[in-house]
């Protein structure tokens, strides 16, 4: 953890973006009861990049939207949820959507709001009734048996006009505020952060777009969700890097270096595609494909764990923005390039 003093003029989103955290994250860590009462010489505490910060409040469905697991879960299944149809002006009630899951008798394992607080609905060690029929591409004998193997995780959030009209009127979809449509910033922090949590219980989960699928991928025609709004390059499947900016770089040459996109940096980092950038500013950089994770053993050292996969030492700490005498971990997860 570190400090910072606000200095005049600043905003927590300012504070967040030189950091590469989020206001949601500092808003926790410093438990800030009003964002907008932050004056110059306030002292902040900021989580470094990549530390866990994810709240999981316990809101329990009955035992009987759920059953006993049996088999070994190797799936995540991405959902999104609202009560748009009954209530178009005010879809995201907790309670509300809380009964949908009561009286229709279904669950998931986890909820995501728009402000990122996640909620546990059933525990992990018991199947949620999430995923129902269908079929999942590579695993046959997954055949409406996807709850079996999988946790559920549900965002709070609504489709396009097309997903939603088999749920609703077009009159009620037009009801409902623009801001209200698609998904946030901070649900989708929060769900790599629970990601890291799952995954991290289930190593059996690989963290690929096999493993970690839609819905709508699983039954194609009978459901919508996530849809087209949820960007799945906003999930970290391999790791991130944090690259600090020098003088005469733009996002497009930080994006060609990365071989990443200008959006994926600037949504990840919660920026306009064209706002100027600053020398030492710190950018997330989304990183997918660039190689396999390693968890830190006792014992490890960067020389050693580069030695093993026969890659070098510069090229091991560099993908993790490590330096060369870092202190490394037990349990620490370390992107191996290719």
């Amino acid at each position: 953890m570190q400090i910072h003093v606000v200095q005049p003029g600043e905003s927590l989103r300012q504070i967040a973006q030189r950091y590469s955290t989020t206001v949601q994250e500092i808003i926790i860590m410093n438990n800030i009861q009003n964002p907008s009462m932050i004056y110059p010489g306030y002292k902040l505490s900021i989580p470094f990049v990549g530390t866990r910060i994810v709240s999981i409040r316990d809101l329990y469905l009955p035992l009987q939207n759920s059953k006993p697991r049996t088999e070994i879960v190797t799936h995540v299944v991405i959902h999104f949820i609202s009560n748009a149809a009954s209530k178009p002006n005010d879809p995201y009630n907790i309670q509300d959507v809380y009964r949908i899951f009561l009286n229709n008798g279904v669950s998931s394992h986890y909820l995501i709001g728009r402000s990122g607080e996640v909620y546990r609905l059933v525990d992990e060690n018991r199947v949620a009734y999430h995923a129902g029929k269908g079929n999942l591409p590579g695993f046959p004998s997954y055949q409406n048996r996807l709850n079996e193997y999988s946790i559920g995780i549900e965002l709070l959030a609504i489709g396009t006009r097309d997903e939603m009209l088999p749920l609703m009127s077009a009159q009620t979809y037009e009801a409902i505020a623009p801001s209200n449509i698609g998904y946030t910033d901070a649900q989708y922090r929060s769900l790599n952060l629970l990601l890291d949590d799952i995954i991290g219980r289930h190593p059996t989960i690989k963290r690929d777009r096999q493993h970690i699928v839609g819905h709508d991928e699983y039954a194609p025609g009978r459901k919508t969700d996530p849809g087209k709004l949820f960007d799945w390059s906003r999930i970290n499947f391999t790791g991130q890097l944090v690259h600090t900016v020098k003088g005469g770089e733009s996002l497009w040459l930080i994006a060609q270096k990365y071989g990443t996109t200008i959006n994926s940096i600037a949504k990840w980092n919660n920026i306009n595609p064209n706002s100027p950038l600053w020398v030492g500013q710190k950018l997330t950089i989304p990183v997918k494909n660039q190689g396999t994770t390693y968890t830190v053993q006792s014992g490890d050292s960067l020389w050693k764990i580069a030695q093993k996969f026969g890659v070098s030492f510069e090229a091991l700490a560099k993908m993790n923005n490590l330096s060369s005498n870092a202190y490394l971990v037990v349990g620490q997860k370390l992107i191996i390039p290719r």
